[in-house]
């Protein structure tokens, strides 16, 4: 087992199952917290503030370290530390202690200015809505801070490639808002869904700081700035954090359009959100962002050929799943959403919406979950302003898109109502699609040929098994109700969509098998590894 578990923890493969499982735990008990939302308050006022109190947060999250810190900080701290470990932690505590300085004035700005701030990302927000808004970013402004300095310790774990305490930090924040859900709302009401966000955040950094004092890591009170790493990270972020600043500001207008729609807008786009970030996470972000360290090195040693071949398997395996998910979750997205969200005050109605919304966002999983990793391979390359102009065009796009479509237009006498809280979704996937085409066609044209044949391939057979599988499902679905299992009840929905869906996932894998498709020999070839492994651990213990 031990050796199992170092595996686990060192290698590409071994930490793309152990991120991908600890993000799947993640989510079902971010689902958890979400059905407890959905039955407590409902697509309501409250929910609408709670969700619009996150919104500044996470843009300056999202723009200055979700994606931006780790993807320029991991590929210079391991040239730093290829030449002297010392180097390396020297940079790593220089753009820690940066991080605390800089984001401690960003939380205290949030605190103080919070009304302003609330008033111009939700205009369309009433006194109750604005207050409750208010009072929550206020309490979750430490929130960061608290994730700026935890991104900072996930790079040095990705680098060293030890990804458990970096895999279960998100664990660890759900369970506290769970907490703050369970234990405080009785008494605070939603606000204490704020106050349980600030523990999880906490348990963030908490968590990973043995993990990285044991990969050699010792905080200094070192503050370099013009350290050549020091000045390279901040070159090459501010590029990447302007691209990043784009995507969020994309949602921030989405934030401000659905605050205009009807009551529940914005609660209903962010659980459609919050269901669909499922599958992306799950297989595009754990195998983008296990892959990035050795897209890096590959591309570092210039061995051009290692970087096609890691990246072809990459994207072959991420098609290999998505795809099919998608059609399950157009197929099953009704009984998906009720079973996560529907107790208490989430009633049919928005039961039918939020199922509406998952199903635009469903037509371009595959989009989604394969631009974090060409996004990397542009980060592997140094190379940060390509994936930003390209990421300006598509939010561009979806703002638009997203004010076109959801509120409508005329053209003479032709009229398009527009689509409410469904435009923004369809909107942001016709943007992702566009977004990941020019994302493959530049690095096409940078790299040259990127195993084009063999992906063309996969893609061929894998939308042909995934066509047949849907047919089978939406059959397994009509039988289920023909067999007596009523939709009038939650055990019900939960029977069709789990038997639909297994018998879905096992139908698919049949088809690819009668396909040939490459990709599942390579799966037999790993549960037969670990299986291997398995036993052979137990018999050393």
């Amino acid at each position: 087992m031990a050796k199992l578990w170092s595996k686990l923890q060192t290698t590409v493969t071994g930490g793309a199952i152990l991120v991908s499982s600890s993000w799947f735990v993640s989510k079902l008990l971010g689902f958890l917290r979400e059905r407890l939302i959905a039955a407590r308050f409902g697509a309501s006022p409250e929910t609408d503030a709670y969700n619009a109190a996150f919104g500044v947060p996470d843009f300056i999250y999202g723009t200055l370290i979700l994606g931006s810190l780790l993807s320029v900080f991991i590929p210079v701290f391991i040239q730093y530390r290829e030449r002297s470990q010392d180097e390396a932690f020297r940079v790593a505590n220089s753009i820690l202690n940066i991080i605390i300085l800089g984001f401690l004035a960003f939380g205290i700005i949030l605190f103080v200015f919070a009304t302003q701030i609330i008033v111009l990302v939700a205009p369309g927000f009433d006194s109750d809505r604005l207050a409750m808004s208010v009072t929550m970013t206020r309490i979750i402004s430490i929130n960061i801070l608290l994730f700026g300095i935890s991104n900072v310790l996930s790079g040095i774990l990705n680098a060293a490639r030890r990804f458990f305490a970096f895999s279960i930090a998100p664990v660890l924040y759900n369970l506290g808002i769970i907490f703050g859900l369970v234990a405080l709302v009785p008494t605070f009401g939603i606000t204490g869904v704020a106050v349980g966000a600030v523990i999880g955040a906490s348990l963030h950094v908490l968590v990973q700081i043995p993990a990285v004092i044991h990969a050699g890591w010792r905080y200094r009170a070192q503050l370099d700035a013009r350290h050549p790493g020091v000045r390279e990270i901040g070159r090459l972020i501010l590029p990447r954090a302007f691209g990043q600043s784009v995507t969020q500001i994309d949602q921030l207008v989405n934030l401000i359009i659905g605050s205009t729609l009807a009551v529940g807008s914005v609660t209903i786009f962010r659980w459609a959100t919050n269901i669909q970030d499922l599958p992306i996470t799950l297989i595009g972000v754990s195998l983008a962002t296990v892959a990035f360290p050795v897209f890096s090195q590959a591309l570092a040693r210039n061995d051009r050929p290692a970087f096609v071949e890691n990246f072809s398997r990459v994207v072959r395996q991420i098609l290999f799943l998505v795809i099919p998910i998608s059609v399950l979750f157009l197929i099953l997205r009704a009984q998906a959403v009720r079973v996560i969200l529907g107790a208490g005050r989430f009633d049919w109605p928005a039961t039918i919406l939020t199922a509406n919304t998952l199903g635009f966002f469903a037509l371009s999983f595959f989009a989604q979950s394969l631009i974090p990793v060409l996004a990397r391979s542009f980060y592997a390359m140094k190379d940060t302003a390509t994936p930003v102009k390209i990421t300006v065009f598509a939010v561009v796009l979806n703002i638009v898109g997203s004010f076109v479509l959801s509120r409508g237009f005329s053209l003479g006498t032709w009229e398009f109502a527009g689509l409410g809280v469904r435009g923004l979704a369809l909107a942001y996937s016709l943007s992702n699609v566009v977004g990941m085409l020019l994302m493959y066609l530049t690095l096409r044209l940078r790299l040259g040929d990127l195993d084009d044949d063999r992906v063309v391939k996969t893609i061929v057979k894998v939308i042909l098994a995934s066509g047949l599988t849907a047919v089978f499902v939406q059959g397994v679905k009509y039988t289920v109700v023909a067999l007596g299992v009523t939709l009038e009840t939650g055990f019900g929905v939960l029977t069709q969509l789990l038997v639909a869906g297994m018998l879905g996932v096992l139908a698919y894998l049949a088809f690819a098998v009668a396909l040939k498709l490459d990709e599942v020999a390579v799966l037999r070839s790993w549960l037969a590894r670990t299986k291997e492994q398995l036993v052979n651990g137990n018999r050393g213990a």
